[in-house]
C-alpha cells in the first residue's frame, strides 16, 4: 500500500484548474461557473412568499410565542398571479402563498405550520 503522501502527488495534477472557456448555455450542463453570474433585473419584480402562511407586520407579534400566541383577524388574502392585496392594516394578517406578491405593509410570513386559526362564531 502506498502512503498518503505519494497517493495525493499521484493524484493531485489530475484535479488541477482547467482554466476558463466560453460554452453556449445548452452545453454548460455539469460545468462549474468561473465567476458569478447575476440577473439584468428581479422576476418576479416584486417581493413575494417564499411559503405558505400569513403575511404581517413583525411589530404585531413582539413577545409572541407557542406559550403566549397572538392573535390577529384576517383581512384577506394574496395568492401567486394575481394582484397584490391592499395595504395591510396595522395589528392584521392576510393569509399568502407561495409565489404570492408580498402585500404593502407586510414585513414577516408566519409559516402556516406555526400557526392555528381560530373561526369566529
Amino acid at each position: 500500500m502506498k502512503p498518503i503522501s505519494e497517493a495525493l502527488a499521484a493524484m493531485l495534477p489530475a484535479f488541477a484548474p482547467r482554466g476558463q472557456e466560453r460554452v453556449q448555455l445548452e452545453s454548460a450542463l455539469g460545468r462549474i461557473l468561473a465567476e458569478p453570474s447575476l440577473a439584468r433585473e428581479d422576476l418576479p419584480p416584486f417581493s413575494n412568499s417564499a411559503m405558505d402562511g400569513y403575511a404581517v407586520r413583525a411589530a404585531d407579534l413582539v413577545g409572541a410565542s407557542s406559550e403566549s400566541p397572538r392573535a390577529l383577524p384576517l383581512c384577506g388574502e394574496s395568492r401567486a398571479g394575481e394582484v397584490a392585496p391592499p395595504t395591510l392594516e396595522a395589528g392584521a394578517a392576510i393569509r399568502i402563498f407561495t409565489g404570492a406578491p408580498l402585500p404593502e405593509g407586510a414585513d414577516a410570513i408566519v409559516m402556516q405550520e406555526d400557526t392555528s386559526r381560530a373561526l369566529r362564531e
